[in-house]
C-alpha cells in the first residue's frame, strides 16, 4: 500500500514520538499522528506522505485509549502550552522514557544500555514558576496570552490565543497576565508586529519563587514617548498585586520573538527574586535577574540536579566544570560535594547571578567565566584538569568544538544534562571514541507537554 496525501486510514496508536504525535505502524511504515494517544485506533488523514514515513491527522477516535484521561484545562485542544493533558500521567512518563531510550539506541549508536527509573515531576500541576506570554496586533486590538496550536502541516508563529486560565502555572500569574492585557488593550498602544516591526508590546514574563516572591518582566520595543504607559502600569500594579517583589521594563529591538530584553529601561522594587532548592539537609538559594534562565519546575530541579549529584558520586576532592552553566544552578547545588566548581556561561547577566548566588550561600569555591564555548573553552592548558564535567546545552546540543574540547580535556566522568533527547543521543555518540554510556535517566520537568529532561553519564573508557 502507497500512502498518498489526503488518504483516510484506520490506524492503531503504538507509542508517542517525541513531540506528542502518535506512532502506528501502516504496512510497516511509520505514520505520525497528531492527536493520536497510545493505545488509541483512529481514522487519520494523511497530511505529508514521503519514502519512509507519512504524517496525518485524526479525524476521530474509533477505540479510545483506555489511558486517555478528561483535560483538565478548557483551553487543552487549542492553546499550543499543553499536548497530552488528555494522556493520564503515569503513561505520560512511560513514554517520555521510552523515547530517550529510542533516542539512545537509533541515534546514538548504544548498544547496551538498561536505563534508570525515570523521576515523575513532584507537582503535575501549577509547577511553573516562569510564564512567557506573547502580544500580538489583530485588527481588533492587542492580545496578550499563549500561543495556540498551528494546524497539521503548517509553520510559523501560531495566534496568540487569550487564555482565561492555565493549570501549569500559578493562579496569579494568570490574573496578573490579564490585567496587563486589559491595561494595553485601553492604552490604544499597538503590540509588536516582527514582520513590519511596529509596534511597542512585546512579552510578559511572569517569574514567582517558593518564597512567595513574584518578578513582572515587561519587553517592550525602544520607544521613549510610550515609557510613561510602562510607569503607569507599574504604579498600578504595586496597589494590585501587594506579593510583587519586583517590577523590571527592558526593551528589545530584534526581530526574533525571543521573550528576553536586551536593555533594562527601569525598574521597581528588588532587582532579583530569591528561589530556594533542597539538597538533603541543605538548603541552597538563587539570586534569579529578569533575564536568568533557571530551571522552571522548581521541586522538579531538586530532582533533576539529585540525579547528576548521584551519578557524580562525589568524594569532596574533585574540580567540577560546569559548561553552559546559566545562573550556576547546578553548580552551587553541587558546590558542597566537590573541591572546586568553574563555570562557563555566554550571558554576562547570568555569570553576574551566579556569583551573587555562590555570595548568597557563603561559596568560596566557585568560579564563573563569561565566555563563547563555540570559540573552544579559553586557555585549556591553563584550565585546572577537570575530574567532572557537567553539561547543560541548550536545545540544539553542544557544538562541535566543545565535544572535541571535552575529548582533550578528558575527565574522568561527562554529566550531560539535555531537554532534546536526540541531539544528547548525538552528543554521546560524539564522545564514543572516548567514553561509555553507563547510566540514563528522564526526569520529566515538564507534565502534560512533550519536553522531558535526561541525565546521562558518560565515563571515560
Amino acid at each position: 500500500m502507497s500512502l498518498k496525501k489526503d488518504d483516510v486510514i484506520q490506524c492503531e496508536i503504538e507509542s508517542l514520538a517525541f513531540g506528542g504525535r502518535g506512532v502506528a505502524r501502516v504496512d510497516g511504515m511509520a505514520v505520525f499522528v497528531a492527536g493520536g494517544l497510545p493505545g488509541d485506533t483512529v481514522s487519520a488523514r494523511i497530511v505529508k506522505a514521503k519514502k519512509r514515513f507519512a504524517e496525518a491527522v485524526t479525524e476521530s477516535i474509533v477505540t479510545p485509549s483506555d489511558r486517555r484521561v478528561q483535560p483538565e484545562c478548557p483551553h487543552f485542544g487549542t492553546c499550543g502550552g499543553c499536548a497530552i493533558q488528555d494522556l493520564d500521567y503515569s503513561e505520560q512518563l512511560a513514554q517520555k522514557a521510552a523515547q530517550v531510550e529510542s533516542a539512545l539506541f537509533r541515534i546514538g549508536g548504544v548498544e547496551s544500555l538498561v536505563m534508570d527509573e525515570p523521576v515523575a515531576s513532584p507537582e503535575i500541576w501549577n509547577y511553573r514558576n516562569k510564564m512567557e506570554f506573547a502580544f500580538e496586533q489583530r485588527p481588533d486590538g492587542v492580545h496578550l496570552g499563549l500561543r495556540g496550536q498551528l494546524p497539521a502541516g503548517e509553520k510559523g508563529l501560531a495566534p496568540v490565543l487569550d487564555i482565561d486560565e492555565c493549570h501549569l502555572c500559578d493562579a496569579w500569574d494568570v490574573e496578573i497576565m490579564k490585567f496587563v492585557r486589559e491595561f494595553c488593550q485601553e492604552s490604544g498602544v499597538a503590540a509588536y508586529h516582527p514582520q513590519t516591526r511596529s509596534g511597542f508590546w512585546r512579552h510578559l514574563v511572569i517569574r514567582h519563587t517558593s518564597m512567595g516572591e513574584v518578578m513582572v518582566h515587561l519587553i517592550t520595543t525602544a520607544d521613549e514617548r510610550k515609557y510613561s504607559l510602562v510607569k503607569t502600569l507599574g504604579e498600578q500594579f504595586v496597589e494590585r498585586f501587594p506579593e510583587m517583589a519586583a517590577f523590571a521594563h527592558s526593551t528589545r529591538e530584534r526581530r526574533s520573538t525571543l521573550a528576553f530584553g536586551e536593555h533594562i529601561q527601569s525598574r521597581l522594587g528588588q532587582k532579583f527574586v530569591e528561589e530556594r532548592l533542597t539538597s538533603g539537609d541543605r538548603e541552597v538559594r538563587y539570586h534569579i535577574s529578569p533575564n536568568a534562565f533557571f530551571q522552571t519546575n522548581s521541586a522538579g530541579a531538586a530532582k533533576l540536579f539529585g540525579t547528576v549529584a548521584e551519578y557524580g558520586e562525589f568524594t569532596g576532592s574533585e574540580t567540577l566544570l560546569d559548561l553552559y552553566c546559566g545562573a550556576g544552578a547546578i553548580g552551587i547545588f553541587l558546590a558542597d560535594k566537590v573541591r572546586q566548581v568553574i563555570g562557563y556561561e555566554l550571558n554576562e547577566e547570568s555569570v553576574s547571578k551566579a556569583w551573587a548566588s555562590a555570595k548568597l550561600n557563603r561559596l568560596n569555591n566557585c568560579e564563573f567565566v563569561a565566555a563563547s564555548l563555540d570559540r573552544g573553552i579559553d586557555d585549556l592548558s591553563d584550565l585546572p584538569k577537570p575530574d567532572v564535567i557537567v553539561v547543560d546545552p541548550p536545545r540544539s546540543g553542544m557544538q562541535e568544538r566543545t565535544a572535541e574540547d571535552i575529548l582533550k580535556l578528558a575527565p574522568a566522568k561527562i554529566i550531560a544534562v539535555s531537554c532534546d533527547p536526540a541531539t544528547l543521543a548525538r552528543d554521546v555518540k560524539r564522545l564514543a571514541a572516548k567514553y561509555e554510556l553507563k547510566r540514563a535517566r528522564a526526569v520529566d520537568m515538564f507534565p502534560h507537554t512533550h519536553h522531558i529532561e535526561t541525565v546521562a553519564l558518560l565515563v571515560r573508557k
